[in-house]
């Protein structure tokens, strides 16, 4: 069976919104502390992105 991009809408944004949690956190670490405003806005998008997956999967009834 071929699913189409809506279908696979969801997943591919919580690919994306792993990465910017990945990515984010190592913005906490020491070696980057001069990068953690970066390393919020990586969460607060991952955050939001993981927002628009469950509405997304409520409003298909899933």
């Amino acid at each position: 069976m071929v699913m189409t991009l809506r279908q696979q809408l969801p997943n591919l944004l919580g690919i994306f919104s792993s990465l910017c949690f990945f990515f984010g956190s190592f913005m906490f670490l020491p070696t980057f502390a001069t990068y953690a405003t970066i390393g919020v806005w990586c969460f607060v998008v991952g955050s939001l992105i993981m927002f628009i997956i469950y509405f997304i999967n409520i409003k298909s009834g899933q």
